[in-house]
């Protein structure tokens, strides 16, 4: 996912060592104090564009124990992995620098664009002001849901901040009077809304981006992953596989085969079961209409630590395995859903065909409990925190009840 997909990484379950020799800038004060004493370019800060910096500044955020949010979205587009690696060290958490990174040959043409667009309107490499476009761009990824916005809600927002921002400048003959930055960020941009809106309208503004990217020889095959994902998203698996086969850099394994599958009633949500090897998939309803249906929103590390707990609990298990349906977003590596099935085979996942088919579900926070019964939601709760705790809400959900000795479920077969 790292490619020209802004990306916020949230940090909690794995803290990767600090480097040796390198401060560990674990706070807003500390981040002040070292911007302050450190010489102009000698910073790995100063590796990017003025306006990368000043975004990936913005993105940070500690917490008590340091860094614990950040985006990958401009150190992946301008920086060599080398760079990245002395970057995410300021912070301690270089380790997510794992595959990241331009080639040596595209950060030289970066450069390049940039001091010819600079010659372009008369000024110095590095000191000109923001073009309207990155002034735009600013805007569209630093700005900030308020916390109980619901997804549909923020993923409306985007969508309508990409039209009233980008969309005038998406068509073929706007696209040619683009300098090179800015016709790199407009395609981020639409790169960005596909990521949460793969609406095929996007998809073409995203199509034609990259082709005229393609006519100025300034796209590589890991440039599609946006467009990839997108089509897969969609659905739209034969346009996804003949890009994949025409981009082999992309380095994407072929998708599972979609196996015709018997009618399915109208009206349920329907999700994608992804064989155990991972080579053939079935579009199948979920009837949440009818008696307890636990939905969890899953996938992240914190998922597989409730996921491996349910399954070692005696109570909890069977509950699971008769009432629970595993749900990723329709996102989801259909790769790291088989890992997951053949990690928990009793607790298979499955990838939610269309979020928009699943509307009763608010946010696809992981991992998030939805208790259903009879088609109404009776309680719904979020995180990991130990199976007490979990326990406690599935009680108050009427999906147990505690005897003297045990916990039991409740509901009939």
């Amino acid at each position: 996912m790292h490619r020209l997909l802004l990306v916020i990484v949230v940090i909690g379950f794995c803290t990767p060592p600090v480097m040796a020799g390198q401060p560990s800038i674990r706070s807003k004060a500390e981040l002040a104090h070292y911007l302050q004493q450190t010489p102009a370019g000698t910073s790995p800060l100063d590796e990017l564009s003025p306006g990368g910096r000043k975004r990936f500044l913005a993105q940070l955020d500690f917490g008590e124990r340091g860094l614990r949010g950040f985006s990958f979205d401009d150190p992946q587009n301008e920086l060599t992995h080398p760079q990245i690696v002395q970057l995410f060290g300021l912070f301690g958490v270089e380790g997510y620098a794992r595959g990241l990174g331009v080639s040596t040959a595209r950060h030289a043409q970066l450069e390049q664009e940039r001091i010819a667009d600079a010659a372009a309107r008369g000024c110095r490499p590095g000191h000109c002001p923001e073009s309207g476009i990155e002034q735009a761009y600013d805007g569209f990824v630093l700005w900030k849901p308020a916390p109980a916005m619901q997804d549909a809600e923020r993923f409306a927002r985007i969508g309508q901040d990409y039209v009233r921002l980008f969309a005038r400048h998406q068509s073929a003959e706007q696209l040619h009077t683009l300098s090179s930055p800015d016709l790199r960020l407009l395609t981020r941009a639409a790169d960005h809304v596909v990521s949460f809106l793969p609406d095929p309208v996007y998809i073409i503004q995203l199509q034609i981006d990259l082709a005229e990217m393609k006519r100025r020889s300034m796209v590589e095959d890991v440039d599609y992953r946006g467009l990839y994902r997108a089509l897969v998203s969609s659905r739209e698996f034969t346009s996804a596989q003949l890009l994949a086969d025409q981009h082999p850099g992309m380095d994407v394994t072929r998708l599972p085969v979609l196996r015709q599958s018997s009618p399915l009633p109208a009206g349920w949500p329907t999700v994608l079961a992804i064989g155990e090897s991972g080579r053939s998939m079935r579009r199948e309803a979920v009837d949440l209409s009818t008696g307890l249906r636990i939905v969890v929103v899953a996938s992240c590390h914190f998922s597989q630590a409730a996921a491996h707990a349910i399954e070692a609990d005696a109570q909890l298990q069977p509950l699971f395995a008769k009432h629970a349906t595993w749900l990723a977003s329709e996102g989801e590596s259909f790769d790291a859903a088989a890992d997951w099935n053949r990690e928990f085979p009793r607790q298979p996942i499955h990838v939610a065909w269309r979020n928009s088919e699943w509307l009763m579900l608010d946010s696809w926070a992981m991992p998030t409990f939805y208790v259903f019964r009879d088609g109404r939601l009776s309680k719904r709760f979020s995180g990991w925190h130990d199976l007490q705790t979990l326990k406690q809400s599935l009680r108050e959900a009427g999906a147990l009840v505690t005897s003297r000795h045990a916990t039991i479920d409740v509901t009939p077969d």
